[in-house]
């Protein structure tokens, strides 16, 4: 039954409608902050704040919960008040890109990467956390071009799984007992992107813009003294802010995506537009619903499916290399890798935390 669990977890990818209860705003200038993850107390992925910054009701059994979002320090709510939450914006420190005289026309890029995936019914829950070193080999020109370069490559990984199926609480390491990693198929933009000409203004102010869809906010533009933010609502112009793809259908199920975000943080620059090179941060969070008799079938219920997803990635190191040596190192994958975590990372939530540390023991033990 795992199994069939794990190929669910493969497919789907996705949650249910938010209603908002409590807000969440900047420390600095009070506007919402939309698209930040919240943790439950067992470490599970229970929604994220709308574009008003509001999150749904939550069970008081869940708390404390933790909340992260790129750009700022995580918050911890203890309690389940009806109030506006507060979170500070991070400090940045990442050395200057210099490109060094030649064609060195291919901007390496390490990563390291968290994914978080829960998915719940009424009575089950697996909750699924993965860490990646990769990299990937962006052109910053046409002739500096190669087939797979600029796809994120993954160098080592590990994977941390919680089953609570069936009456039964179980941990795993095994990549075999896992979701899917999606960790290859989103990776950061490759485009330059130009900001309004009011962000161009001298000064430390607060500068925002927005731009409307046919069912929401399509796009928000943050910048502070430090950082450009850009994230995307990929469902604003869907009728009613939904998605239901028929492929599912045929598959035996019914997936609702419901909210489908994507975040880009950036080292604030003088120039106005935005490259590959000035990136700190990405972020993608999903939800949806699934129902089905796939889905009653492999949790033995006729209740819906809660599923949802987080992953982060963070810039390790950049530099630019010529197109033969970048071709070499992509060819050449190293083999020991070393886990780096910079300290633009914030720690795990306790929760995550537990499960990485119980599972490592579980591990070790069975050597």
């Amino acid at each position: 039954m795992k199994r069939i669990f794990t190929l669910l977890i493969g497919v789907v990818l996705f949650l249910s409608p938010v209603y908002a209860q409590r807000r969440v705003v900047d420390a600095t200038d009070h506007s919402p902050i939309p698209t930040a993850t919240i943790f439950d107390a067992s470490g599970n992925v229970v929604g994220f704040t709308s574009y008003e910054g509001s999150f749904s009701e939550i069970p008081e059994s869940a708390y404390p919960l933790t909340l992260t979002s790129i750009g700022y320090e995580p918050l911890v709510i203890d309690s389940a008040e009806d109030k506006t939450w507060e979170m500070k914006p991070k400090t940045y420190l990442l050395e200057e890109v210099v490109v060094k005289p030649g064609k060195r026309n291919v901007l390496k890029q390490t990563f390291y990467i968290r994914e978080y995936f829960s998915m719940s019914n009424a009575t089950d829950t697996a909750t699924f956390f993965i860490e990646h070193m990769a990299d990937r080999f962006v052109p910053t020109s046409k002739d500096a071009k190669f087939s797979g370069s600029s796809d994120m490559r993954i160098l080592d990984s590990h994977h941390y799984a919680r089953y609570q199926l069936f009456d039964e609480d179980s941990i795993s390491t095994n990549p075999e007992d896992q979701f899917i990693s999606m960790a290859t198929i989103f990776k950061p933009l490759d485009e330059e992107i130009p900001v309004p000409e009011s962000f161009k203004e001298p000064g430390n102010a607060i500068k925002h813009s927005e731009k409307s869809g046919k069912s929401g906010t399509v796009l928000i533009l943050k910048q502070n003294a430090q950082t450009l933010t850009m994230t995307v609502d990929v469902l604003a112009d869907k009728k009613n802010h939904k998605m239901s793809p028929w492929l599912f259908k045929l598959l035996g199920f019914t997936m609702n995506f419901n909210q489908i975000y994507t975040t880009h943080a950036y080292q604030v620059n003088d120039t106005g537009v935005y490259q590959p090179k000035d990136l700190i941060q990405a972020c993608y969070v999903m939800e949806a619903e699934g129902r089905g008799k796939f889905l009653r079938m492999a949790l033995k219920s006729k209740e819906p499916v809660q599923i949802h997803y987080t992953i982060e990635l963070y810039i390790v190191d950049r530099n630019y290399l010529t197109k033969e040596r970048a071709k070499e190192d992509y060819k050449n994958k190293p083999t020991d890798v070393k886990f780096v975590i910079p300290s633009t990372v914030p720690p795990l939530n306790d929760a995550t935390q537990r499960l990485v540390d119980r599972a490592n023991a579980e591990a070790k033990n069975k050597k």
